[in-house]
């Protein structure tokens, strides 16, 4: 409290602490050891590698993958790849650069929101509130793993969030041209952004949030009025729409079907690739998504009654942050409840919703005065189940090796995580946030403070767990993969194709360098020979499945083995070369 007050009477020394800890927060959850980890397989690696396809033919419009056009998605976070690629060359932490930069922004934006809604409340009050949505917003399973993944996901939902930000600081700020002026150019950029990140979802779903937020208040048609439309739509046409059209013009017919009849429309009303799923699939990954903080979400939704539309209706502008987040949230989840194609990461965008409302839930904005008052009664129920999951989790990472043990595909890498130490560390810092949750719990007082084991437990992990623990993944995981797409890239023939088998290893693309075919089996790739008969293949996969590779009279010689991973150079007999039509396994997401 003494070190505010001093920084308060210095607002550019303030600021400037503000600023280095923000970086501090940002840099602990997505840059510490973000390039570590070779890509993922298989969306990761296949993201990566359009970006990289798309730097090396240096054609910004068609995106191409494994030597084909691919339009499953827009091309703005194949933009952002390539371009750091470009400036940082070819590696997986340039290839995860960006999505890290829009993690952070959020954050940053978040803390920013938050710090002038509360204006001419007393500095101590509003830096407590600020900090206190910034570190939820950066620090929850969701966001850390998507903001160090090169995926497209982090795209369309930080720019959701950021053009949802940019509307309620126009919203709220009536009464400050500037500030409002500033959240109309910030809600269009952004909300174009997310449609090229992944299409009319990126306008609809702000759009859906907007409307039902304002029906509910009361406002849509006042607030409508006030909003600059035609400036509006003219910034987000001019971002949006130029690489639609000229995608369109280049490609025709393959990019308007491929794009928006398969991956959009066909995406939401049918199952694709197999990822089908109840209503309920996405509640209990609201629940993993968000841990801890969703603990406290059913608490913090329940607080506000905004069933009493009443009395929101009422409160300033300012204040409405927190019912304006749980329409964000029930939007989000019921638009992609009803879809039939269901992924974890697509309710990514209700994140940052949840973590402001649990924020808000314990510092609330001022004159924000909810129907229910927070009882300390309900807070230790949920700060008692917190405590118990803490230690449950802490007893798992200490047997977590014995599970590890039972992958036949990593041998070895039960043994070297047990020699590390790490879940002994994990466990740890997991057992002294649960004994530290169970003093605060026992003692008489506010709870306000409730959140802070939880995060100091958090941030323990990504500076102490985290710097052991990738290196350790590389090594016994993903190093095997990488190197062997590597050493194939170099020992096949102008004209020798690449054959990865029995699983999707869409890094061997990337690292090879070259085109790829993909089977799911043997067999399968015997079938697809056929037609092409090369005079040899190089052949990539598990060694349990590529043992029968040569019963029908061919010759396979072991180029190199990583553990259980094999690269191959089969030479098929007369046997192999004759049948059917040849049947690759795809590429599916």
């Amino acid at each position: 409290m003494l070190v505010i007050s001093s920084l308060q009477a210095r607002p550019a020394r303030l600021a400037l602490v503000t600023a280095a800890g923000l970086l501090l927060l940002c840099w602990l959850a997505f840059f510490n050891h973000l390039g570590t980890l070779s890509l993922m397989d298989k969306t990761e690696a296949l993201f990566v590698e359009v970006g990289r396809e798309m730097l090396l033919r240096n054609d910004w419009i068609t995106p191409h993958w494994n030597g084909e056009p691919f339009f499953d998605y827009p091309v703005w976070g194949y933009w952002m790849v390539a371009l750091s690629f470009r400036l940082f060359g070819v590696s997986a932490w340039a290839a995860r650069l960006p999505v890290a930069l829009m993690a952070s922004l959020v954050v940053v934006a978040g803390f920013v929101l938050l710090w002038l809604l509360a204006e001419g409340e007393a500095t101590p009050a509003r830096l407590r509130r600020s900090w206190l949505g910034a570190v939820l917003l950066a620090l929850n399973p969701a966001w850390v793993g998507w903001g160090r993944s090169s995926v497209t996901d982090m795209f369309l939902s930080s720019a959701i969030t950021l053009s949802l930000f940019g509307f309620f600081l126009a919203y709220s700020k009536v009464d400050r041209p500037v500030l409002r002026r500033v959240g109309y150019v910030v809600m269009p950029v952004f909300s174009a952004i997310a449609v090229l990140a992944k299409g009319p979802v990126g306008l609809v779903l702000p759009g859906a949030v907007i409307v039902v937020f304002l029906l509910c208040q009361a406002q849509l048609f006042t607030v409508l009025r006030q909003m600059p439309m035609l400036q509006m739509a003219v910034l987000f046409l001019a971002v949006g729409s130029p690489w639609y059209v000229w995608a369109a013009k280049v490609n025709g017919a393959d990019f308007l079907g491929g794009f928006f009849g398969f991956s959009n429309l066909q995406r939401y009303t049918s199952v694709l690739y197999g990822h089908s799923g109840p209503w309920y699939f996405y509640l209990p990954w609201c629940v993993i998504l968000l841990l801890p903080w969703s603990l406290f979400l059913p608490l913090a939704m329940v607080r506000l009654r905004y069933w009493q539309l009443g009395h929101w209706r009422r409160q300033p502008r300012t204040a409405q942050l927190a019912p304006f987040c749980l329409v964000w949230f029930l939007v989000v989840l019921v638009f992609f409840s009803v879809a039939s194609t269901k992924l974890a990461g697509y309710i990514l965008p209700l994140i940052p919703a949840g973590a402001l409302l649990v924020a808000l839930f314990w510092q609330p904005l001022p004159a924000a005065t909810a129907p229910l008052p927070a009882t300390d009664r309900w807070q230790k129920l949920f700060g008692w189940l917190n405590a118990l999951l803490l230690a449950v989790m802490a007893t798992a990472a200490v047997v977590a090796p014995r599970w590890a043990a039972s992958d036949p595909a990593y041998p070895g890498f039960a043994k070297a995580l047990n020699s590390s130490g790490l879940p002994m560390l994990l466990g740890g810092l997991l057992a002294v946030a649960a004994f530290s949750m169970v003093v605060q719990l026992l003692r008489r007082g506010p709870l306000q403070h409730l959140w802070l084991p939880d995060a100091a437990a958090f941030a323990g992990v990504l500076l102490l767990v985290v710097p052991g623990l990738a290196p350790l993944m590389e090594r016994e995981r993903q190093q095997p993969v990488r190197e062997l797409a590597v050493l194939a890239g170099q020992l096949a023939g102008p004209q020798e194709p690449l054959l990865v088998v029995g699983y999707m290893r869409y890094s061997v693309v990337f690292y090879s360098g070259r085109p790829v075919q993909f089977f799911d089996s043997v067999k399968g790739a015997r079938r697809g020979l056929r037609d092409s008969q090369p005079a040899s293949v190089l052949v990539f996969g598990e060694q349990r499945k590529l043992e029968d590779l040569n019963t029908e009279g061919g010759q396979v010689q072991t180029l190199a083995s990583r553990g259980n991973h094999r690269l191959l150079r089969y030479v098929p007999g007369p046997a192999a070369v004759k049948g059917s039509e040849p049947r690759p396994g795809g590429a599916g997401s």
